[in-house]
């Protein structure tokens, strides 16, 4: 499985807030058997990589106790421009030439939601989730 993650952020640079604004996919999975599956599979698994960049954390588990608390992503975390593309491949070594779509949605699209907030910002984040304090305290260390 092949997968190239195009994330677009707005960042609100008084809050540190980030919002996914669109999110293109374009993967190879070999050969496509139920198209369906494959899509939500990828829907899925793109907004639960925004859930890893921006808001998921399970360091405190004495404070994260509960679905809330933990970050998960709620509806509104995801951007309704989710483009998907899949480039076919036959696979001899899968079944019917497949090769799977389970980890591809996942591989690294919270990797790529912290280059998309360092390219429109400068600030490099380097620690999961880039919840508004850090994206704040990295915005105010390109002042100095």
């Amino acid at each position: 499985m092949y997968t190239i993650f195009l994330p677009e952020v707005r960042v609100d640079t008084q809050t540190g807030k980030v919002k996914v604004e669109k999110f293109t996919a374009v993967a190879d999975v070999g050969t496509i058997m139920n198209k369906l599956l494959v899509d939500g599979n990828f829907y899925g698994g793109l907004v639960q990589g925004i859930g890893l960049a921006l808001s998921e954390d399970f360091d405190d588990l004495e404070k994260e106790t509960s679905l809330l608390k933990c970050g998960i992503p709620y509806p509104n975390d995801a951007p309704d421009d989710i483009e998907l593309h899949f480039n076919e491949t036959y696979r001899p070594n899968g079944p019917y030439g497949a090769a799977g779509c389970g980890e591809a949605p996942l591989d690294a699209p919270h990797p790529a939601i912290l280059n998309a907030i360092y390219n429109a910002t400068g600030a490099r984040i380097t620690r999961i989730p880039a919840r508004p304090d850090k994206v704040l305290a990295a915005l105010k260390a390109l002042e100095k």
